[in-house]
């Protein structure tokens, strides 16, 4: 069972906000065994710190940081008071185009696939400009037919 003591030692600090250094999940949080079981670890520092959460309450970060599990941060809210304050912060799309954490291919490699691809050919066809920039066939497809990267020349 993890403790404030445990918690607190597998952290940085980063201005204000006490930043979880461990494992993060695919949604930006930090998680920590807990009562025999994987839990997010803001809530569990806002359970040591403040109590046991309510059934359906969420609890929300103050500072936008979602390693933050600094308790001074941390609030209990509903569904809806999470998602407002997600839409009203402007945190509600999800990246895209390089900002995105699995894009291969920039706005200049999309410019070059588009004026380079020749259909068929061994030197400038889909297969081989695939090969050239490390991205799937699929993918120059995409360039090429305009799926993707649209506005590259």
């Amino acid at each position: 069972m993890a403790t404030k003591e445990s918690i607190m030692t597998r952290t940085v600090l980063e201005g204000d906000c006490i930043v979880w250094d461990r494992h993060i999940n695919r949604s930006g949080y930090g998680s920590v065994w807990h009562n025999g079981k994987n839990q997010d670890v803001h809530r569990v520092s806002y359970e040591l710190h403040h109590g046991p959460i309510p059934e359906g309450m969420h609890v929300m970060h103050k500072c936008d940081n979602r390693p933050c599990i600094n308790p001074v941060h941390l609030k209990l809210g509903t569904r809806h008071e999470n998602m407002m304050d997600m839409f009203l912060k402007d945190r509600h799309r999800a990246p895209f185009g390089v900002a995105h954490h699995n894009a291969k291919l920039t706005p200049e490699i999309a410019s070059a696939i588009k004026a380079r691809f020749v259909p068929y050919s061994r030197v400038d066809g889909s297969s081989a400009l695939a090969r050239e920039f490390s991205v799937s066939q699929a993918a120059v497809y995409s360039v090429i037919s305009g799926g993707t990267w649209k506005r590259a020349a």
